[in-house]
């Protein structure tokens, strides 16, 4: 790559950038509040690039003009740069191309789906509200971490995305994450009663807590008896 591409190569990389954080597209690889960090990284790769290539004109073309043979033999020691900076275009063409989807059913299906424990032991009653919605997480924490009385005789509603099991049966589930899609772990919650939708199909799915049927409630995925799941459209942010 010689010095005339390069800044172009930053420009590219930059404005690819600011394509995925200006939009709602960044949410498929980072948690939200890093929005500004990667505005501003954009903004910086496209200012250097064009810093750069302003450099170059106002040297009047003496970047494209014959190398000095410095070491006095005879030969052209100058080089481009490594060819492999080239690879740096690929991400570049598949961010403004096609934006790959957020981690789904493939992904969550080679997870466990259980839970840490909560920072806080004590759980507060659910609030007023049938059914009460709660996030795939905090049923999870609340069915396997001493939260299921909290659970007891109340109707909830989860959404998630479905992931299949072998055996026919299947999880709602959500992508939890620290900071990017890289770290991402799958929460799950069994869903018995009702018949599996498509892989990765968006669902709201109704219905009353049971026991997992397992000696400690830590080691496997919360259950829910659903009474209903209705299909609903993806959200802009699919992570917790």
């Amino acid at each position: 790559m010689n010095k005339e591409v390069q800044p172009v190569v930053l420009v590219l990389v930059g404005a690819a950038v600011l394509k995925i954080s200006l939009g709602e597209a960044y949410l498929r690889y980072v948690k939200e509040g890093l929005q500004p960090f990667l505005v501003a990284s954009g903004v910086v790769l496209v200012l250097l690039g064009l810093l750069s290539a302003w450099r170059d004109l106002d040297r009047g073309g003496d970047s494209t003009s014959a190398p000095v043979d410095q070491a006095g033999d005879g030969h052209d020691h100058a080089h481009g740069g490594p060819g492999i900076a080239w690879m740096l275009l690929l991400p570049v063409a598949a961010i403004f191309l096609v934006a790959p989807p957020a981690l789904g059913a493939d992904a969550a299906s080679r997870d466990s789906g259980t839970v840490a424990g909560p920072r806080e032991t004590s759980f507060v009653p659910l609030p007023e509200g049938d059914p009460v919605p709660l996030s795939v997480a905090d049923y999870a924490v609340r069915a396997g971490w001493g939260g299921a009385d909290t659970l007891q005789g109340r109707r909830v509603a989860l959404d998630g995305f479905v992931t299949p099991t072998e055996d026919g049966g299947w999880y709602v589930t959500r992508i939890a994450m620290s900071c990017c899609a890289a770290d991402g772990q799958a929460v799950k919650v069994k869903v018995l009663g009702q018949p599996a939708p498509p892989a990765d199909t968006w669902v709201e799915v109704t219905g009353t807590y049971v026991p997992a049927d397992a000696e400690d409630p830590r080691t496997v995925p919360a259950v829910i008896q659903a009474s209903g799941v209705v299909e609903t459209t993806a959200p802009s942010n699919p992570y917790l």
